[in-house]
């Protein structure tokens, strides 16, 4: 992976939108043999504050919340903090399950939206690569507010709904409709969040009603013409290691030959790439066995009673 620093003149951008929890350690590991500058997100400025404290040089943290227009609005802080949202939840639904106690109201903080395309351009950071949003379902009006921004960006990974757990939230397929027409495709789901009902939550295991997962989406560099701005060398490069960041070893190598078939790498670079890729890749590869199907159901069954929360088993990427 050192090898791909000489092809970038720029490090690999990331925005993360949502941020209180930290930075993904796939980052942090990722820097140590590729150059990344992270911008993150937090409207709750005591819990921006914080952030910012741990000193990391490449992560700065702002203290915005971003939308769709300029505008005021009210940050719901919610018991379970993580889940505090723009929008308020609705309890019409949310009362039937377990989980109703962390989506109580503690105390309602009137703020002022921005737009990303604004912010970004005021703080003076272009050319993003790569953009995570994780908002408690306002995640719509965040991308309409990022027409601009969205245009250099390879992989948006972003929250995504499938039942009504804030009002006015968009589902799923209002987003996938979206993020399509903006020239993205989905490439992976990760289920993350279920809901016990209260009637029988002590019955069965963790596994409720499905509510939200992740949404993983990629430019298709190989579909685009050749002089499309994602065949630029550096910026194919830093594509290139987001695919491998989340597993995709052969889109990368796909990206990597069609980018030579259009003569944008000369076969030199295409050998360099292809091995990188290669060699990576190897490291990742399952192992396969005579009962390995039923080994990997054993697994699953016990990871599930072994743990409190399904989203805690099943995780993201």
């Amino acid at each position: 992976m050192q090898q791909l620093k000489a092809y970038s003149n720029a490090p690999l951008t990331l925005i993360d939108i949502g941020a209180r929890a930290g930075i993904h350690p796939r980052w942090r590991k990722l820097m140590n043999c590729f150059p990344v500058q992270i911008i993150g997100f937090e409207p709750d400025e005591q819990e921006c504050a914080a952030l910012n404290a741990k000193g990391e040089a490449f992560v700065k943290y702002l203290p915005f919340a971003v939308g769709a227009t300029v505008e005021p609005r009210t940050f719901h802080l919610l018991v379970a903090e993580g889940s505090s949202s723009l929008l308020r939840p609705n309890y019409t639904f949310i009362s039937r399950f377990v989980s109703e106690r962390n989506y109580a109201i503690k105390r309602e903080i009137p703020i002022q939206t921005n737009t990303l395309d604004a912010v970004l351009k005021q703080s003076g950071i272009d050319n993003v690569d790569y953009v995570k949003i994780d908002t408690e379902g306002f995640e719509r009006e965040i991308l309409n507010g990022a027409t601009e921004t969205l245009q250099h960006v390879f992989a948006i990974e972003v929250e995504v709904w499938f039942n009504p757990v804030f009002t006015n939230a968009p589902f799923f397929r209002d987003i996938d409709a979206l993020l399509t027409e903006k020239g993205f495709v989905l490439f992976d789901l990760a289920k993350s969040n279920y809901f016990k009902r209260k009637v029988g939550a002590k019955l069965g295991g963790p596994k409720g009603q499905l509510v939200a997962g992740d949404a993983i989406y990629f430019r298709d560099i190989p579909t685009l013409p050749p002089e499309s701005s994602f065949y630029d060398k550096a910026k194919l490069v830093r594509a290139i290691v987001l695919a491998m960041q989340y597993g995709y070893f052969d889109f990368a190598l796909e990206m990597v030959q069609s980018a030579y078939q259009h003569r944008k790498l000369s076969e030199s670079e295409l050998r360099v790439l292809e091995s990188v890729i290669t060699s990576e890749g190897k490291k990742h590869r399952t192992i396969d066995f005579r009962g390995k199907h039923t080994a990997e159901k054993l697994v699953k069954r016990l990871g599930r009673f072994l743990t409190k929360f399904e989203w805690d088993y099943l995780g993201n990427w």
